[in-house]
């Protein structure tokens, strides 16, 4: 690639990061202000001495406990995004794919949008298969932006990418962000003859809080009784999956909150809209649980743990299951100094490119023919 190139993707790069650090401490006063009038009405109910007052104000103190909480955790990994954007995110992208960002995929909503990146070479059978990937970033943050290291090399491989921007919690909050992805999934669909894909086999793929939203959509495609009860987008709710690429990925809440993993309680409480996951009914908890939900026809999956994650038990789990299930799943269990949370989305990494050696061979081994035809069935499960 040309040095004029290369600049030309630098400055895009830092045209992103002001536009994203902007946007981002708008965000960061408006909670400020939030807390500041929650802390006056807890004040305010304080010097009441009604019993429904002092039960309003114990209320309202976990609200601030809460929101005092995620403003710390939020400016730390806000900080570590926008350096990760810049830095060990995108490190070893390929530059051999045509890219086409900020699409927007649901009118009524101009925040959410995709960044589409395509092979450069010719489509096998004159379209391309569709990859969808689901960025992480503990459902509070995260851009398509920042995972460009692993989404071009998978499109340099021969599919067409969408990484979508889904919405943060807490205002994007449990069901909004999977209901927003099947939006998106309903765009690529009505728009496949536009963007030259096949949009009757998707794959779709996520780190960390992006692999727990991949997840639920496998079950979702999967487990008619668990799509019922979203309210999903007409063209996309019976949408079928091929496969999934799952990397470090949550996939039973109430067992996170026993990993040790840093801050996953705020992390968890955020996606629940503010509400602790210990405080939801069973039913709840089980709802935003994928685990619960596997059954025989949920979608092949290629499944990534690393050493030094807290979370890689919750992995182990998700295997276990979908071995007991029958599904055919392969399990990359990356070791060394190197195997840290989501450690491959950077593609600056040996082990990262290890794994994702092992994910082309899987999409290419899960995926139909050049002709159409659909593969004879997987009958091992990869362990």
């Amino acid at each position: 690639m040309g040095n004029e190139k290369r600049i030309s993707l630098f400055r895009q790069a830092k045209g992103e990061f002001g536009k994203k650090h902007s946007e981002l401490e708008l965000r960061r006063e408006r909670l400020n202000e939030s807390i500041r009038l929650n802390r006056e009405e807890f004040n305010g109910l304080l010097r009441q001495k009604s019993v429904a007052a002092k039960s309003k104000a114990k209320k309202l103190s976990k609200k601030i406990s809460f929101a005092v909480k995620y403003g710390y955790v939020y400016g730390g990994h806000v900080k570590n995004e926008i350096l990760g954007m810049l830095t060990l995110y995108n490190a070893g992208r390929s530059f051999a794919v045509k890219t086409q960002r900020h699409i927007r995929y649901d009118p009524s909503d101009p925040k959410l949008y995709l960044n589409m990146y395509f092979p450069r070479r010719a489509a096998v059978n004159g379209k391309n298969r569709l990859f969808v990937y689901i960025h992480g970033g503990g459902w509070i943050g995260g851009w398509p932006e920042a995972r460009e290291a692993f989404t071009t090399r998978i499109a340099a491989a021969g599919y067409a990418v969408a990484s979508l921007y889904y919405g943060t919690a807490p205002a994007y909050a449990h069901p909004k962000m999977i209901q927003n992805i099947y939006k998106a999934f309903a765009f690529l669909k009505e728009n496949a003859e536009r963007y030259n894909i096949d949009a009757d086999e998707i794959f779709v793929g996520g780190e960390s809080a992006g692999a727990h939203l991949a997840a639920m959509a496998g079950c979702i495609s999967s487990n008619p009784e668990y799509g019922s009860r979203f309210e999903l987008d007409a063209l996309s709710r019976d949408i079928k999956i091929a496969g999934l690429v799952l990397n470090c990925g949550v996939y039973d809440m109430e067992r996170a909150l026993g990993t040790g993993f840093r801050n996953v309680g705020v992390y968890t409480q955020a996606y629940c809209g503010g509400v602790a996951v210990e405080d939801l009914s069973c039913d709840k908890k089980k709802e935003i649980s994928p685990i619960y939900w596997v059954n025989k026809d949920f979608p092949s999956s290629f499944v990534i743990s690393a050493e030094n994650d807290k979370l890689a038990v919750l992995s182990f789990d998700f295997v276990a299951k979908l071995f007991q299930t029958g599904i055919y799943v392969e399990h990359f269990h990356a070791t060394g100094k190197a195997a840290v949370h989501a450690f491959a989305v950077s593609q600056a990494l040996r082990i990262s490119r290890e794994a994702m050696k092992e994910i082309k061979a899987f999409l290419k081994k899960i995926s139909r023919d050049p002709v159409g035809n659909k593969k004879s069935a997987l009958n091992k499960t990869a362990v």
